[in-house]
């Protein structure tokens, strides 16, 4: 028996979220290393944020329209 409709998007959403948290947590203390090894500021820092948010609104995107179709 499959979970409710309901539940399946409360699944995804809440992976959504935690996938992006991880990753923008992950990109700034990365990033964060990079710019104390290099001495380049925030740069790093902020670049791999901005990078780990377009990532995960782009696997949203993806995960919205292969949900849609079905």
């Amino acid at each position: 028996m499959a979970p409710p409709r309901r539940l399946q998007w409360v699944f995804a959403a809440s992976t959504f979220t935690l996938g992006l948290a991880i990753a923008v947590i992950g990109g700034y203390y990365f990033g964060n290393w990079l710019d104390n090894r290099f001495s380049t500021g925030s740069l790093f820092s902020i670049l791999l944020v901005l990078v780990a948010i377009v990532g995960g609104f782009a696997n949203l995107y993806r995960s919205f329209l292969g949900r849609s179709s079905r």
